[in-house]
């Protein structure tokens, strides 16, 4: 789906919202669209006139074309990029592979000992 799509089906959301919208009741602990004894109204939500959707419409438009712009920059950037940086020293893979690893050690253990005693 293009933006533009997106773009329209947003809209339509927002503007069938706005018709559909209907008063919301507080009965106690629960929200009710039914009226009830001894319960309030509650404000409903704020919902967008249609000069707002357009320009929230507007907006998103020109963040999806920044965004495609980045997007075909970043793409050209990383085709133009080197494709590796080696540090330090060339080394062939057979002369690295010619290393012998050096064997490992037993570790040494531990073992608690007390003062020594004095010798008279």
């Amino acid at each position: 789906m293009r933006h533009r799509d997106w773009i329209v089906a947003a809209a339509f959301s927002v503007a069938t919202t706005a018709i559909a919208a209907p008063a919301i009741h507080r009965c106690g602990n629960t929200y009710s669209p039914q009226p009830c004894e001894g319960g309030g109204t509650v404000g409903a939500p704020h919902l967008p006139t249609r000069e707002e959707a357009a320009r929230a419409a507007q907006a998103a438009k020109v963040d999806a074309q920044r965004a495609d712009a980045l997007e075909k920059a970043r793409l050209a950037r990383e085709k133009n990029a080197p494709k590796a940086i080696v540090m330090g020293p060339k080394q062939s893979a057979s002369a690295a592979k010619a290393k012998p690893t050096p064997p490992l050690r037993k570790p040494e253990t531990f073992t608690a000992k007390g003062p020594a005693a004095a010798k008279r």
